[in-house]
């Protein structure tokens, strides 16, 4: 049933992923707001001091709102302890009558970055030279030595267009994001750091993403593994789909856990257009439809958003074939016949019905 709800829910990826955005393989959680957009919504931001004894700070820096009166009392856990002998402050904010939120330690030198960070609007559809511009803010931080920086830098960079993480190519450094990538406490970041890697690497870059694909097999592991594929076709461009088609969607490795996070790589190109064309992935996507898989139906929610109606005949010799589909697989080729203008695919969909196959 696991296995059963993550096929669903690559479908449904797919099907939902914007033109430009990124985020599909990425962006942390939509549901989750960046620290950013917290403190933005906070009443209250300080840079604060831990007294030496614990559990009471001292404002050291106002950022926003109104300077509280007296110290702030917090508990303070086990972990913190080592605050009281560092000359970091803590970054404290509040929202209404709701208690204090201790963010993590940011060095009182960074007040004016806090200050920064802060002034950045939230906006709904930024144009491309907003994004340039944002992002030319944060590249900067990604693994700063103090975390909270580094981690801040991450998120608002992984939430970015595919285009826009594009444009920063002049300012990184292919080798700084190799050392990142092996670094195991970074798993988390990897995909942010192979779709970044993929804008500036070249064949060495490319040698090292296969050697570390190799590895990858875990669900886990699904999201750095799409961002690996994406990046060694940003890197060599047609040949590296064709890469993908002999070893992802052929032959060992064409495989239920590791298709749909291949299909993402691809749908990301897709729609972005620009190192490959639409028309190599829909390639791509017609090599997949033909091979022996469970998973064919996969591509036919990018097929319909890109107005692609030919693959009509094909699914539906696969939903007549009796061979096994997933659930999800059947369920994105009968909505493909459903989002269809053409009267073939009406015409299909009222003959699957009459022979109970739907």
């Amino acid at each position: 049933m696991n296995r059963l709800r993550r096929l669903l829910f690559f479908a449904l990826l797919l099907a939902e992923l914007p033109a430009v955005w990124a985020c599909a393989i990425c962006a942390p959680a939509a549901e989750q707001p960046t620290l950013r957009q917290q403190l933005r919504a906070a009443d209250v931001v300080v840079l604060a001091r831990l007294a030496p004894a614990g559990g009471t700070y001292s404002v050291a820096h106002l950022i926003k709102g109104d300077l509280p009166k007296g110290p702030i009392r917090l508990a303070v856990a086990p972990s913190d302890a080592q605050l009281r002998s560092s000359p970091d402050e803590a970054l404290l904010y509040r929202l209404g009558d709701a208690g204090w939120q201790r963010a993590g330690a940011l060095s009182a030198a960074r007040a004016d970055w806090l200050r920064q960070l802060m002034a950045l609007p939230d906006l709904a559809d930024p144009s491309p030279a907003q994004w340039l511009a944002r992002l030319g803010f944060f590249v900067a931080g990604l693994e700063d030595p103090q975390a909270l920086l580094a981690e801040v830098a991450y998120a608002e960079m992984a939430s970015a267009p595919y285009a826009s993480l594009r444009a920063m190519a002049p300012r990184l450094d292919a080798s700084r994001l190799m050392l990142w990538l092996d670094r195991p406490e970074l798993k988390l970041r990897r995909p942010l750091y192979a779709l970044l890697l993929g804008f500036v690497g070249q064949s060495a870059a490319a040698s090292f993403l296969q050697q570390r694909m190799a590895g990858l097999r875990d669900p886990a592991d699904m999201p750095s593994l799409s961002a690996m594929l994406a990046a060694l076709i940003e890197i060599q461009g047609a040949d590296g789909v064709q890469w993908l088609e002999r070893h992802y969607l052929s032959g060992p490795l064409n495989r239920d856990e590791l298709v749909p996070a291949s299909l993402l790589a691809l749908s990301v190109h897709g729609s972005d257009g620009q190192r490959v064309s639409q028309a190599r992935v829909v390639q791509a996507y017609r090599y997949f439809v033909d091979q022996p898989t469970a998973l064919a139906g996969l591509v036919a929610s990018d097929l319909g958003n890109w107005s692609r109606w030919e693959f009509a005949p094909a699914f539906v010799q696969w939903l007549r074939s009796g061979r096994p589909q997933s659930f999800a697989s059947r369920y994105a080729m009968v909505f493909y016949l459903m989002r269809s203008p053409r009267a073939d695919a009406r015409l299909a969909l009222e003959s699957l019905r009459a022979e109970g196959l739907l």
